[in-house]
């Protein structure tokens, strides 16, 4: 039987969109074939014409204090979780924004002696003379680092769902290098790369700035830049909301420079937020497991498809999801049109995790060369509002990695997702080591991200 996801073709929406004859697929054949996705159940004609709350990308405190209040009024509420649902969830999971005093209990600090480590790995993989694509935990030895770094991979899939290894200088080698030196760090937490995009970009970049071309000798790595849309000149102003990165195990984040003030990144365990719904509003984790949710692909085919946000599955509470897929982000990337908004219920559950993850939130330091390493099943994250400057630019690079023997056991939309960014053989991977600058705009490599 297929996995439980609605998937919807164009034909079904309301009013009916009609695939343009270069409309890229959403699901490659491969997957669409393993999956059986192609006889998967549909969404009645119409579906999308009901009324949709007016909620956004933005989360506005008044709009969810009012609709908190409206829903409550209307009564006849859930009033324990769903049934197998646990009504509280235990473990080093579980904590709030107090919980870490010392920054010994989440920062590893490399050694010297890992430097040294790690500087004849680097010589060792460029003396196989091997695509960087190719980095991995055999190609890159660590003799002792990496019994150390196996330590911090349970602190990531079994622990406390992140870590932080910190001690790495970017300014020390060319940009080539030290994206080797990070992939083979990483490669011991989770050795799988995953595709961030329909292009099949391997490393996405967050940086406004201009800066080099990608050199040509970096392995298959091909150079395709989109317009980046959502920074733009130095300040940055809007603080993210609260998500996780929908499509990957293990999030990786290195950071090669700081902004001029602001611009950390945020953490909140969703096991603590679904023991607080638990507590105080169990509805509410009726509608976030509910099936219904509509997934935008901005343009794709199908043009949606639907899932749970929340699942409890093999005695774990996994949460998915990403704002922007769910609402689109104006004026950026503004939501589809025809395909089905959020209900007034499903706008309250979204808001809810929002605030009750700033309520528990953790803002560990975030310095120069730090590599972060989370558990993308369980540890939400945000970024706060920063500032740019002429000396100072926020740059962080993304990888999506999994590693399948420590990757919790998922539910089958679950599965289907993974697959499409892990599995997928159909869509080629680039390997973008830098972003350009082209016709004086700022660009970046790698497009949407989810």
């Amino acid at each position: 039987m297929a996995p439980a996801v609605d998937v919807v073709p164009f034909s079904q929406l309301s009013p009916p969109l009609v695939p343009s004859s270069d409309q890229k697929e959403y699901y490659s054949t491969g997957l669409r074939r393993r999956f059986q996705l192609d006889g998967l159940r549909v969404a009645p004609s119409g579906s999308s014409s009901a009324p949709s709350a007016n909620v956004g990308y933005e989360v506005d405190e008044s709009k969810f204090r009012e609709r908190t209040e409206a829903r409550l009024k209307l009564g006849n509420l859930p009033s324990a979780a769903p049934q197998g649902w646990p009504t509280e969830v235990k473990g080093p999971l579980v904590w709030s924004t107090q919980d870490f005093p010392n920054e010994d209990e989440y920062v590893y600090t490399l050694t010297e002696t890992d430097i040294t480590e790690i500087e004849e790995a680097l010589g060792l993989f460029k003396e196989h003379d091997l695509d960087g694509s190719e980095v991995s935990s055999v190609l890159f030895p660590l003799p002792v680092l990496g019994s150390r770094l196996d330590k911090l991979r349970q602190d990531v899939y079994s622990g406390r769902g992140f870590v932080i290894i910190r001690g790495l200088d970017p300014d020390r080698h060319t940009e080539e290098d030290t994206t080797i030196i990070y992939l083979g760090l990483s490669s011991y937490i989770a050795e799988r790369r995953g595709k961030q995009d329909q292009r099949g970009s391997m490393l996405s970049k967050k940086k406004p700035q201009p800066t080099m071309v990608l050199p040509a000798d970096f392995g298959s790595a091909i150079v395709h830049v989109i317009k980046r849309n959502d920074e733009t000149d130095g300040q940055f102003s809007e603080d993210k909301p609260f998500h996780t990165d929908t499509v990957t195990d293990c999030l990786g984040l290195y950071t090669y420079n700081l902004p001029e003030a602001g611009g950390r990144s945020i953490l909140a365990s969703a096991w603590t937020v679904y023991n607080e719904l638990a507590a105080t509003r169990p509805d509410l984790i009726h509608v976030l497991a509910q099936e219904d949710w509509p997934f935008d692909t901005f343009g794709r085919n199908p043009p949606f498809y639907k899932r749970a946000l929340l699942y409890h599955h093999d005695s774990k509470i996994i949460l998915s999801f990403s704002r922007r897929l769910l609402v689109g982000h104006l004026p950026f990337m503004p939501r589809s049109p025809g395909i089905p908004g959020l209900t007034e219920a499903q706008a309250e559950a979204m808001d809810a995790v929002h605030f009750l993850a700033k309520k528990h939130e953790f803002r560990p330091r975030m310095l120069k060369g730090d590599l972060r390493l989370i558990n993308n099943m369980a540890i939400m994250h945000r970024r706060e509002a920063f500032e740019n400057s002429s000396l100072h630019s926020r740059h962080l690079v993304r990888m999506w990695l999994n590693n399948e023997e420590a990757c919790w056991k998922l539910p089958g939309p679950l599965r289907i997702a993974w697959a499409r960014i892990f599995d997928d053989e159909e869509r080629e991977g680039h390997w973008d080591i830098m972003p350009v600058r082209k016709n004086g705009k700022i660009l970046r490599v790698a497009g949407s991200c989810d």
